[in-house]
């Protein structure tokens, strides 16, 4: 079967292509997908979620580690796997703050900015091979049980006592055991 052949006014060729640019800059690949000297500010659509179950203990906005856009992270790559483990992050953020780096989260990249040293991405851009991970400990969660049965602070600050016995435990199961 043929098909007839194709016919664009220079209009549409120039739309297209234009389209077309657009989706190749969208897909790079890392590290080229990432934004250097660009940072992503809050501009109202920061993302506050709990970030204790990936591995955030300090460095998180008010120190509250469960409600937090932010937190101290060891490497960037801790930016790329945690936006890619949240559903709703469409942008991470790489930068000091305080004399430490950080990882940021967005909803949106509202408030983009250059500032020297800053590095920021979109939740498709991590290193080759990358997984999202899961929330607490993940030989923890067999039978049923996961993060949000057994871990969500309404639960109060030892989890949900149904998911605990002499096996597995709040601290064993509610925090990874690699860190961020």
């Amino acid at each position: 079967q043929s098909f007839p052949p194709l016919s664009f006014t220079r209009g549409e060729m120039q739309r297209w292509g234009l389209l077309a640019l657009c989706l190749v800059v969208r897909g790079q690949e890392w590290p080229v997908c990432q934004e250097q000297n660009t940072v992503i500010r809050n501009a109202g659509r920061a993302l506050f979620t709990n970030l204790q179950g990936f591995g955030a203990t300090v460095g998180c906005f008010q120190d509250d580690c469960q409600n937090t856009d932010k937190f101290v992270a060891s490497s960037i790559d801790s930016c790329t796997k945690v936006c890619q483990s949240l559903p709703e992050c469409e942008f991470w953020v790489w930068g000091q703050e305080e004399g430490e780096q950080k990882c940021w989260f967005r909803l949106g990249d509202d408030g983009r900015e250059q500032a020297e040293g800053w590095i920021s991405g979109g939740r498709t851009c991590f290193p080759p091979g990358q997984q999202a991970i899961v929330m607490g400990n993940n030989e923890c969660w067999i039978d049923g049980f996961n993060y949000d049965t057994c871990c969500d602070p309404k639960f109060g600050p030892s989890g949900n006592a149904q998911c605990w016995d002499g096996v597995f435990n709040y601290d064993r199961c509610c925090f990874p055991k690699d860190e961020l």
